[in-house]
Order: C-alpha cells, then sequence, then structure tokens
C-alpha cells in the first residue's frame, strides 16, 4: 500500500510540472504577428516547444502544461505585438494611417 502511494505520488509530481524547470523560447522576430499567417505560425512554433518541454514519459505529453506554456508565451510578447496577435486571432484587420511629416 505504501509502495503504491508512493508511486502515484511520485507519478503527480512528474505530471504536475515537466516544465517547471525549462525555460521555452520561441522565436518569434521573423513573424508579423499582426496577420492571421504570423498568429498560426507563432501558435505552431509555440506548440512545438511546449510539446518538447512538456514531455511526461516515453510518449506522454501533458497537455494542461502545454496549454500553460502556450498562455505563457503570449504573455511574454512585447504589449504591442500582444496586440497584433490578440487582433489577427480574432481576425480583425489592421489598418496603418500614413500621412505626411509636418510641413517642411
Amino acid at each position: 500500500m505504501i509502495k503504491t502511494a508512493l508511486a502515484l505520488a511520485a507519478a503527480t509530481l512528474l505530471y504536475a510540472a515537466p516544465a517547471a524547470a525549462q525555460t521555452v523560447r520561441v522565436p518569434f522576430g521573423d513573424l508579423n504577428l499582426s496577420t492571421a499567417a504570423g498568429a498560426e505560425a507563432f501558435d505552431a512554433r509555440t506548440a512545438a516547444a511546449a510539446r518538447q518541454a512538456c514531455v511526461v514519459g516515453p510518449r506522454l505529453i501533458n497537455d494542461n502544461c502545454v496549454r500553460r506554456v502556450q498562455q505563457e508565451a503570449v504573455r511574454n510578447l512585447p504589449a504591442a505585438r500582444q496586440d497584433d496577435y490578440a487582433r489577427a486571432r480574432r481576425g480583425e484587420r489592421i489598418l496603418a494611417m500614413v500621412a505626411p511629416a509636418w510641413p517642411a
């Protein structure tokens, strides 16, 4: 009974925080996060990095860990990039207005 409880506790700890001691890096400098394609590419990169960080066993991936890593990656984007990403994910268009410089 005690051996089973210890094994269960160890398995729970392994399941709960596989990425806690890891740093996950997701490059995004080459992506235009204001477009749907850029946001999708960021999501794909984040998901791939999260799956690598959240491996629990030989072929097990902690889905809760993957979601937390993905959410944290978005939170760690610079504020302007977060806004662009959020608008692109909602399908909103981002319009830019170009105005001439102050008269010379």
